[in-house]
């Protein structure tokens, strides 16, 4: 093999060898549980289990019609990153396929069905560019994306964090 073919074989191993050790490594999740989103100074002044159950159908009087607490501060070393959080999924928008792209994520199952809905602190309002295919409001699924500190109202209740789902997998009890 000729001296400068040989020299350009090794040259063009060598680049492809320096730009695959400079080649970022994709970014690890942060995996969240749901005590994470509550700034470790409130953490004794809030719980994040779920109230006790409440049998005011009307919503009239009694627990059932105490309102979300507004009381709700948030972890805001969380704003920015990229987060792996437990879940379940309260459908806003579902589309005629049935895909949902909008959604809360709560910390236990019939949260903001019930009133009163968890503090806006243990709510995450969840966008995913492609609808999922939601086979039951009753499993918990894992969502991964970049958490930011943003308010989202609706009818159901109110979150102090948004996220934007980059993966979403059925959890593994």
């Amino acid at each position: 093999m000729p001296t400068s073919r040989l020299a350009a074989l090794l040259l063009t191993i060598f680049i492809a060898g320096a730009a695959a050790a400079a080649a970022p490594e994709p970014a690890k999740a942060l995996t969240l549980e749901w005590t994470d989103l509550i700034p470790l100074d409130a953490r004794a002044q809030q719980s994040s289990s779920p109230p006790a159950a409440s049998h005011d159908y009307l919503g009239e009087s009694g627990p059932a019609a105490v309102q979300q607490s507004a009381s709700a501060p948030v972890n805001t070393e969380l704003d920015g990153k990229l987060v792996k959080i437990p879940g379940f999924i309260v459908p806003l928008d579902v589309a005629k396929d049935g895909t949902v792209s909008e959604f809360f994520l709560v910390p236990y199952f019939g949260a903001c069905i019930h009133v009163p809905p968890p503090p806006p602190n243990q709510i995450v309002y969840v966008t995913a560019r492609k609808g999922i295919a939601l086979d039951s409001i009753y499993e918990a699924y894992w969502i991964t994306g970049t958490m930011k500190m943003q308010n989202k109202s609706t009818r159901l209740g109110a979150a102090a964090y948004t996220l934007s789902a980059d993966n979403v997998e059925i959890y593994k009890y």
